[in-house]
């Protein structure tokens, strides 16, 4: 993925999470979401990525919660953020890499259920190195700037 196509990313997850918290938020302040009823978006620049907000902006202070569906073959190249985050697989099976490599056998396969801290500063890659679409979660801390890296800094 090219940094313009993330930061396009991030800003139609932005300006998707209001809808979310809207359509699902009841008078006591819980929101409540069915799986099924997830709203995913297509990202124009990236064909078949979906994103979804749960919850706040990772453009803002505060918490924030995301969700990305990431079809089969799609992988992100080496980067890092300036926050850290926390990942869990939803679905299929996440290939997780660290340093600068960015190819497919140098990632672990992640399963469902399976979770991963991105410490603040440190080079991973990551996407659908496999057959099947992956579906993961992403909680951090806004604001949040990533970082796209093609070699040791």
């Amino acid at each position: 993925m090219r940094p313009s196509g993330w930061l396009l990313l991030c800003s139609l997850i932005v300006a998707s999470s209001a809808i979310t918290a809207q359509n699902n938020e009841s008078s006591s302040g819980f929101v409540h979401l069915q799986a099924a009823d997830v709203p995913y978006e297509a990202n124009p620049d990236i064909p078949g990525l979906g994103y979804a907000v749960l919850s706040g902006d990772p453009d803002e202070a505060g918490i924030y919660v995301f969700r990305l569906k990431i079809p089969p073959g799609l992988t992100f190249p080496p980067h890092h953020h300036d926050q850290d985050r926390y990942v869990t697989v939803i679905s299929g099976v996440w290939a997780f890499g660290t340093g600068y490599s960015g190819k497919c056998e140098d990632t672990i396969p992640l399963t469902a259920g399976a979770y991963v801290v991105h410490p603040k500063g440190a080079v991973h890659f990551d996407g659908a190195c496999g057959e099947e679409a992956v579906e993961v979660q992403i909680i951090g801390r806004g604001p949040v700037k990533t970082t796209w890296v093609e070699e040791a800094e």
